[in-house]
């Protein structure tokens, strides 16, 4: 089952908590279950995490989650850690993980108990999307706080250079698709940039080369299963699914494609 959401269908589930420095912290979601309860002692630095997780059972699929995260100025996100692996997109504004700088179209993977933060947006704010194959509904895992819940064993973080999406001239005067690689690790880690002109089509790499693969649509639009999905739509498609056949709208579509790597038996 591939998983589709277009922004314009995860508009209304939007809400804000108060951050400990008093701006707010937004967040829409677009598919599976919600990430983290919506009161602001979810986003309190000095909370230890309320919720229990308890990792899949052999056998066990759980479903994909995607959702989008804006922070106002004086909305700081605090070094923190999360059970299970994920992606975090940068798609508008600026800011900082950690030292480092980010901006639009900026990707990073946090492999599940790396800690990693804080996320300081710039005066402008900072917008990204938080991408997971598998759900995880307990929150930030905030440190040092709850130090003691992080799971022993290697870390793994990388955040990847930026892409820079079309105008939408240049990407209405293409006539070739192309995937361009951003990232790729022996284990399936990879991050691809999709381009394709306008009414064209372009199929993903194999979802098995990984543990699935998240998709942004970055710039223009596409048609899934007889829908228009425009810019900021996210999907998810699942190892066991047929590659990915991406059919551009009238203006040409860019997508990012985010590929998690496979899991060690």
């Amino acid at each position: 089952m591939i998983y589709a959401t277009s922004a314009e269908a995860a508009a209304p589930t939007r809400f804000s908590r108060v951050a400990p420095e008093g701006g707010l912290l937004w967040r829409t979601d677009y598919f599976g279950p919600p990430p983290s309860p919506k009161g602001s002692s979810s986003v309190d630095p000095k909370a230890m995490g309320a919720l229990d997780y308890t990792p899949p059972a052999p056998g066990e699929t759980r479903p994909p989650q995607a959702f989008l995260v804006e922070q106002e100025v004086n909305a700081v996100v605090h070094p923190h850690f999360h059970f299970v692996d994920q992606f975090q997109v940068v798609v508008e504004g600026g800011g900082a993980i950690g030292r480092h700088a980010v901006q639009p179209i900026m990707a990073h993977f946090a492999g599940a108990s790396t800690g990693y933060g804080p996320i300081t947006p710039d005066e402008g704010g900072l917008k990204y999307f938080t991408l997971r194959a598998s759900a995880d509904g307990t929150g930030a895992q905030f440190l040092p706080a709850s130090k003691a819940r992080m799971s022993r064993g290697p870390k793994r973080y990388v955040l990847a250079d930026p892409v820079l999406p079309s105008t939408a001239e240049a990407l209405a005067a293409r006539r070739e698709a192309v995937t361009e690689m951003v990232l790729g690790e022996p284990d399936g880690l990879a991050i691809l940039m999709l381009r394709i002109p306008p009414h064209g089509r372009l199929s993903a790499p194999d979802p098995a080369r990984g543990a699935g693969q998240s998709m942004l649509v970055t710039t223009g639009s596409i048609r899934h299963e007889g829908q228009v999905m425009g810019r900021l739509s996210a999907l998810f498609v699942p190892p066991d699914e047929a590659a990915f056949l991406a059919e551009a709208g009238p203006e040409g579509a860019e997508i990012l494609l985010l590929q998690y790597p496979r899991t060690t038996p």
